[in-house]
């Protein structure tokens, strides 16, 4: 259980005394961490977007008790080691109450320690590797894990007959999680062609030429990145594979449609339901315009964001606080759905869809429930 094991992983040596909460000064400080440049930019300036609008509602209404919120954002690239440096940052000079991070899951388990180790709270908005269940005392997420997200795809490959499957996956913490999360719900024998490349990889011609001659019915295209994963289906395509190509997260990106062109139509991922609760897409697109990747990720930030007030206006307002507030939160409803957490820290109430681009829009074909 983590809440009682994680506190003896950490090496103290990795940061020293934790950090309290800043409490005399005239704001609360919240970090973020986000990919504001790289391959996952798109992703993340919809992140951005989403946490600065809660931010600014919450200051508009009085702030947390009486003080309003101060956000200090640090740029990712969505790689570990800009991750851990900017946890040092944000725990150690800018001191914030809470973290939120990340777009990437290498970035989250870069800075888990460190954030383990002060005594401060992060929440990821959007990190699904299934390491994170287990990172730290501290670390939650209110973005569902990659093991149960390979749950669905395996239960819809065993629904579709697909027998032989295929694997293009990157060399990152995100996407190898998730070719071992569902590898092992996969028959022994579905894996006929299982491939990884290193990151920063853009020209994938050898291998689907490689692949023409494996008899295969589906393909993982795994990539930690909407911009990589444009690359690998219009290669693909060009190649003269016809096979349905499947992915997860990053496709929930309108960058496929507009780098891949046609070669996108009929690519399915699974992911997080695309619609938001109430007015949320509409008024993000009046504040901000079209989303950059999608509004989800835009969403999952403003629920991050409103969770921390959320248990900080009921009296949390450090470390060791918030984090029992988050493991005893009711249910909250949110944007995206209602949300809990489990004793790991791990969001409870939020279901997958498998999605398809049609005619370059994202398109829902069903519902995958777990049961």
């Amino acid at each position: 259980m983590k809440r009682l094991s994680s506190l003896f992983i950490v090496p103290a040596l990795l940061l020293g005394a934790c950090q309290p909460v800043q409490q005399g000064g005239e704001a609360i400080k919240l970090g973020l961490m986000a990919p504001l440049t790289g391959d996952a930019a798109a992703l993340g300036a919809d992140l951005l977007n989403g946490v600065r609008w809660a931010v600014e509602n919450i200051n508009a209404d009085g702030g947390v008790g009486g003080k309003q919120l101060e956000l200090v954002v640090q740029d990712t690239k969505c790689t570990g080691a800009e991750g851990a440096g900017a946890a040092q940052k944000l725990v150690n000079v800018d001191k914030v109450a809470a973290v939120i991070s990340a777009e990437c899951s290498g970035v989250t388990l870069a800075a888990a320690p460190i954030a383990e180790a002060a005594k401060v709270v992060l929440l990821s908005p959007a990190s699904s590797n299934p390491d994170v269940t287990k990172a730290g005392d501290f670390i939650f997420r209110n973005y569902p894990s990659d093991a149960l997200k390979t749950v669905a795809m395996a239960k819809y490959f065993k629904e579709k007959g697909y027998d032989r499957v295929a694997l293009i996956s990157e060399n990152t913490d995100f996407s190898q999680g998730f070719r071992t999360a569902l590898k092992a719900k996969l028959p022994a024998t579905a894996a006929v062609f299982d491939e990884t490349v290193e990151p920063g990889t853009k020209d994938f011609r050898t291998l689907f030429t490689r692949l023409k001659k494996v008899d295969f019915d589906v393909i993982l295209l795994n990539p930690n990145s909407d911009a990589v994963l444009a690359v690998m289906i219009q290669q693909m395509r060009e190649a003269g594979l016809k096979q349905e190509a499947i992915s997860h997260d990053v496709a929930e990106s309108m960058v496929i449609p507009e780098v891949a062109g046609e070669a996108a139509e009929g690519l399915r991922f699974i992911n997080v339901p695309s619609s938001v609760g109430g007015t949320f897409a509409t008024d993000y697109e009046m504040k901000y315009g079209k989303p950059q990747a999608s509004v989800v990720w835009g969403a999952y930030g403003f629920d991050a964001v409103n969770i921390l007030a959320t248990v900080m206006r009921g009296g949390a307002m450090d470390g060791p606080a918030i984090r029992d507030a988050l493991y005893d939160l009711p249910k909250y409803k949110g944007v995206v759905g209602t949300i809990s957490f489990d004793e790991n820290g791990d969001v409870i109430g939020i279901p997958f869809q498998l999605k398809e681009f049609q005619k370059g829009a994202i398109v829902t074909l069903q519902d995958i429930p777990l049961e």
